[in-house]
């Protein structure tokens, strides 16, 4: 269980902004991690991507205002709650229509490939053993084993089948597996 408060708070690679780290995968042969889990502060000012060569990026307004991304070959609108997938290398420029954040998924190229959705669960859920879950709790709540996850809270589960269970509960879920290719 990873509670809102108990991220670890750290700057963009740029320094344009501060992110929340949510988890990371174990280190691949690249020396990084294969996967990584964030909540960035977007604010409402415009501001740049930073760049992640060779990596992956499923990105996801998780605050009440969308964002407009541009890559230079125009924009393109993101409303909330609607995954989008892109390349690492890509540093959009990125204009919130008002203060905002978002949930962010990085997997390495050939390393790993993820998937996120957006769930509604009012009944169980079971995760599979073969892969990393991660559901972002946006309303309700969910139960795993004997913790409790909030709006905000982040159940991780790494490679065990639980069973999941929602009280109105929304949000994300993101499915990670690791890739034969290393």
């Amino acid at each position: 269980m990873i509670r809102s408060g108990e991220r670890r708070r750290v700057p963009w690679r740029n320094g344009a902004g501060i992110t929340e780290e949510v988890a990371t995968g174990p280190d691949g042969p690249s020396g990084r991690p294969l996967w990584r889990l964030s909540v960035a502060d977007l604010g409402s000012d415009p501001s740049e991507f930073s760049a992640f060569p060779g990596r992956d990026r499923i990105f996801t307004v998780i605050g009440e205002h969308g964002v407009d991304l541009d890559w230079g070959h125009g924009p393109r609108s993101l409303d909330p709650w609607h995954p989008h997938s892109f390349a690492g290398e890509d540093a959009p420029h990125c204009v919130p229509r008002g203060a905002t954040r978002a949930f962010n998924v990085m997997t390495e190229r050939g390393g790993a490939t993820a998937a996120v959705g957006y769930f509604t669960l009012d009944t169980a859920f079971d995760t599979a053993a073969d892969r990393v879950s991660a559901l972002y709790v946006r309303s309700g709540s969910v139960q795993a084993g004997t913790e409790r996850a909030a709006p905000g809270d982040c159940v991780l589960i790494r490679g065990e089948a639980i069973t999941l269970r929602g009280s109105s509960a929304t949000g994300l879920l993101v499915r990670i597996e690791p890739t034969s290719s290393l």
